[in-house]
């Protein structure tokens, strides 16, 4: 090989690693935000406060968020199963109250006697009177705060009041669930999809869900409906 040609080969090599050794001294660039990387508006949910910031809302999961209000054909199809089993005119309480019109909307689904009022679920669950006023609690409860799913749970057995509760289908699979709840008095109501929305938005389907539901005395342990 020519002097010159080496020579010029040679100090492109060089040139290339310090290119090299410059750019391992810097530092890493900072994660593009959801916004920078191109992802849909709703890929993330964000949210300040106790519980963080939650997963994904394509729609293809249950989705990591408190706050969504339950449609009225969501109720309805609830409805056909649990008016079978002599629900239609009992008296539920839907204590976990977002928009404040779940009442409405469940009585328009075909619940005649709902009592849906802002309060500290917690407090008014120790209402011994109250609760034994009750045939049932049946509602879509906050669960993604730590231990909430827990606590509600186990609320609710120590009041020993039936319920009927919209909850991921892994609490089937959790340990969590086996502790707290007799297996004997587990029953499930599995939905193809369950429709809900944000306060103000549209309807967006749930996969993965179920009403989970426990000393209800239905007819049937296990319920498949749309």
């Amino acid at each position: 090989m020519p002097r010159d040609v080496a020579s010029s080969a040679s100090s492109r090599a060089a040139a290339k690693n310090r290119a090299k050794r410059k750019r391992a001294r810097l530092p890493p660039p900072p994660a593009a935000r959801a916004d920078e990387r191109g992802e849909d508006d709703d890929a993330v949910v964000a949210r300040a406060g106790a519980f963080g910031r939650y997963g994904a809302a394509d729609g293809a999961m249950s989705r990591a968020d408190d706050e969504w209000a339950t449609s009225e054909r969501t109720w309805a199809s609830l409805f056909g199963v649990l008016e079978r089993n002599g629900y239609a005119k009992k008296k539920l309480w839907a204590p976990f109250v977002y928009d404040g019109d779940a009442g409405r909307r469940m009585r328009s689904a075909g619940f005649e006697r709902v009592v849906h009022r802002r309060a500290d679920f917690f407090e008014r669950v120790r209402d011994g009177v109250f609760v034994r006023s009750l045939d049932a609690v049946v509602d879509n409860p906050p669960y993604t705060g730590k231990g909430m799913k827990e606590r509600i749970l186990k609320a609710l057995r120590d009041a020993e009041v039936p319920f009927c509760l919209l909850l991921p289908l892994g609490v089937l699979h959790a340990a969590f669930v086996r502790d707290i709840l007799e297996e004997t008095h587990v029953q499930v109501i599995v939905p193809r999809k369950c429709y809900v929305f944000k306060k103000g938005g549209t309807e967006v389907p749930f996969k993965f869900l179920c009403w989970l539901c426990y000393k209800m005395e239905l007819k049937r342990d296990l319920y498949f409906i749309d």
